[in-house]
């Protein structure tokens, strides 16, 4: 069986477009919140404590199990298939994996 890696790519500036992307990824996962200028998902914490949120003027943060960041993006890609997120931006890239106990949930 083959996998067909979906991939939708946003940018800071297609804000509106970005938050409908990330409202939809997470809708399966966990609580989101949206306003003009920030998306936050948080996962129910008796499952696995994670959020993830993205600020309209670029900074993001995610914390998991064992570790944390905070940076400042430029580019956001939702990878719907392997449910990932990678932000990219002057710091390098990071991937934010959903959480197997919310897969499988």
């Amino acid at each position: 069986m083959s996998w067909i890696k979906v991939q939708i790519q946003h940018s800071l500036e297609q804000w509106n477009d970005l938050a409908s992307a990330f409202e939809a990824f997470f809708s399966n996962y966990g609580t989101t919140s949206r306003n003009e200028n920030s998306c936050t998902f948080v996962a129910d914490p008796k499952k696995v404590a994670t959020a993830f949120s993205i600020q309209r003027d670029g900074r993001f943060s995610a914390s998991m199990p064992l570790h944390e960041v905070d940076a400042r993006l430029e580019h956001v890609i939702f990878e719907t298939q392997v449910k990932t997120i990678q932000c990219k931006g002057s710091f390098g890239e990071y991937t934010y994996r959903i959480p197997q106990q919310l897969i499988g949930a």
